[in-house]
């Protein structure tokens, strides 16, 4: 991506918690960018890393959790390097974050009004009356109605969808670069999903902010993300545009993300949606081997043999995987081994693969 259209350019990016006398190691070795005007949907399983990526990125984890990375950069800023002090006047002005339970994250002691109003004067030179009707107007932008009204009530008072709004217009209210959208429509209905979606999208489009949206949910991301980052165990196991990566999707998780979708008009009632059997490993200490072995369907000794790199796959897409990128998956003969002391364990323990999904 040209460094004059990029925003957010985090690479290497681990983060380990001391947990019990253990190293958890719920992030590794993330890569990722944004540019302006392009929104980037980080997706995954819960429990793969995603939320605590993006708050690494924000400067937000607590003060046990070791974060490191190779570089971390908000345009040319490094954010490795920023002191307390500057990550109080980056967030809510350069970067901000919509969080996925605005219950919690929206102080239930204080009016609307005055939270909008707070983050205006930390940022801006402005008096207490052009701050509230700057928050009117943002509020109104944001499709919430009788907003004079609603900034004089307490977060309790407004219902998910109105709470989730409320997230966004103070996400806009400094004009950031970059938006970290977490799960924005988490526990609210199918319609207000839509028009939370919507919104976010149009306000995308219309300011040419850069977006990272949060995800679980592959059908979100649909009609939203320029490009998809498929998370599993912390790490990043696939990239690629939207269309490709739903389309035709290389790795054996993103495979099987995709297959759990139904999709209206070809999904027959009462047919067995694709599904992935186990559950996420506990990610402790160094990988010894593909982080995905235990479920993929395709796992041989190759991927018990160590842990697998990145690599380039076709038309600019990246997969941490050792099929082929043709799709016909699946023949031994023609994966793309890591290194050769890899091949001649597949040599001498080549098995064939048995599909699950």
């Amino acid at each position: 991506m040209p460094n004059d259209t990029q925003i957010l350019n985090v690479q290497g990016l681990s983060v380990q918690i001391p947990v019990h006398g253990s190293m958890l190691r719920p992030v590794r070795d993330v890569n990722l960018e944004v540019g302006r005007g392009e929104t980037v949907a980080v997706v995954g399983e819960s429990g793969c890393g995603k939320s605590l990526t993006a708050l690494a990125i924000m400067g937000l984890l607590p003060r046990q959790a070791m974060v490191q990375s190779d570089a971390l950069r908000l345009n040319s800023e490094s954010l490795a390097q920023a002191s307390p002090k500057r990550w109080r006047q980056l967030r809510g002005d350069q970067i901000a974050m919509i969080f996925q339970d605005p219950m919690t994250a929206l102080d239930p002691c204080y009016r609307i009004g005055n939270q909008m109003c707070e983050i205006l004067q930390q940022h801006r030179k402005i008096s207490r009356t052009d701050a509230m009707a700057r928050s009117r107007d943002l509020l109104g932008k944001v499709g919430i109605p009788a907003p004079e009204e609603r900034l004089k009530q307490y977060p309790h008072q407004l219902s998910g969808g109105l709470r989730q709004r409320v997230m966004i217009a103070m996400a806009l209210l400094c004009e950031p670069e970059l938006i970290i959208a977490d799960e924005p429509t988490t526990a609210l209905d199918v319609t207000i999903q839509a028009q939370i979606l919507r919104l976010l999208r149009d306000i995308q489009q219309e300011t040419n902010i850069g977006l990272l949206l949060i995800t679980h949910d592959l059908g979100v991301v649909a009609g939203m993300a320029d490009r998809i980052v498929v998370m599993y165990g912390g790490q990043v196991v696939e990239v690629g545009t939207c269309d490709q990566v739903l389309a035709q999707p290389l790795h054996p998780y993103t495979e099987g993300l995709v297959r759990s979708i139904p999709v209206p008009g070809e999904t027959e009632q009462g047919e067995t949606l694709g599904y992935i059997p186990g559950i996420v490993p506990r990610q402790v200490g160094e990988l010894s081997a593909c982080g995905f072995v235990d479920r993929c369907p395709y796992a041989t000794d190759i991927c018990h043999a160590k842990s697998i790199p990145m690599r380039d796959a076709d038309n600019a897409r990246l997969m941490r995987c050792i099929l082929p990128t043709d799709g016909s998956a699946r023949d031994p003969a023609v994966w793309v081994l890591p290194d050769e002391t890899t091949a001649q364990g597949a040599a001498t323990h080549g098995s064939t693969p048995c599909p699950k999904f």
